[in-house]
């Protein structure tokens, strides 16, 4: 039986394990240029701004000014979309996701296979 102290020591090995991973090291070196990217932030402030303004727009019932601030979001999250960086940081962190979830489908597994074996 394992205390909860060797639990914890032993997810931690397992958490710099998953940092070694390809896939992983992959994702968070392009999540780096992401960050490291002045357009994209700047747009992404830009567009955080933007989303705010709209919701007060709409609470306001201000519509048509809704409407042109919701298509001026749609632009700027076009540019960003656009940039082959994002789309390659989407596709890594989806293929991150994906090996963390297997990974934690497994586990669960194993685990409801270990309780009713007993």
């Amino acid at each position: 039986m394992h205390n909860k102290e060797e639990i914890l020591a032993e997810a931690h090995k397992l958490s710099k394990q998953i940092q070694r991973l390809d896939t992983v090291k992959y994702y968070q070196r392009v999540e780096t240029q992401i960050h490291r990217n002045h357009h994209i932030d700047e747009w992404m402030k830009d567009l955080k701004q933007r989303q705010k303004q709209s919701v007060n727009l709409q609470n306001y019932g201000k519509i048509e000014a809704y409407k042109r601030s919701e298509a001026e979001i749609d632009q700027i999250q076009a540019k960003i979309d656009a940039l082959p960086i994002v789309t390659e940081f989407r596709e890594a962190q989806s293929d991150a996701n994906d090996l963390l979830q297997m990974m934690i489908n497994t586990m669960a597994d194993r685990l409801n296979a270990a309780h009713q074996d007993k």
